[in-house]
């Protein structure tokens, strides 16, 4: 019998996360506005872990701490962040249900940050949501993606 954690009433199979952390991973090549590596973190929350939020943070160091949560909230209680430097470069968060958008939760998180904060994205399907900071100003970008292929027929 698979082992299962419990964890904010999620459950999700012990070596199902670890191969979501291994893939968001294996795919971040240090930088995080990637597509390659957005798409890992989308494929973990929606087809890996059937449409739970994941969150992962870029610290100073371009290392990686990542947690799941929810469909709509994840938090680090049960993630290890021992040795997380700040300033923190990147916050990257999905919206299993779709939509890329800053929430009022998320808005919250950013402006609590903000001093330490350099960069947030939210990713929904096919969409991509981005807050930055840059010689004391804010900016908001959002950018649909569109195959091709599909947009062709």
């Amino acid at each position: 019998m698979k082992k299962k954690v419990n964890k904010m009433n999620i459950e999700v199979e012990k070596e199902t996360w670890k191969l979501c952390k291994e893939l968001i991973n294996a795919a971040y090549e240090n930088n995080y506005d990637d597509e390659d590596f957005h798409e890992s973190i989308w494929q973990a929350s929606v087809d890996l872990l059937d449409g739970k939020e994941v969150s992962v943070i870029v610290d100073r160091d371009n290392k990686l701490f990542i947690s799941k949560g929810t469909s709509s909230f994840v938090d680090y209680k049960d993630e290890s962040v021992k040795g997380m430097k700040i300033p923190l470069r990147c916050w990257i968060h999905t919206h299993p249900f779709g939509t890329a958008y800053f929430s009022n939760t998320d808005w919250n998180t950013i402006n609590i940050q903000a001093p330490i904060l350099e960069s947030a994205i939210v990713l929904g399907k096919m969409e991509r949501m981005k807050w930055w900071k840059n010689n004391g100003k804010e900016f908001l970008s959002k950018t649909n993606l569109m195959s091709l292929e599909e947009s062709e027929e």
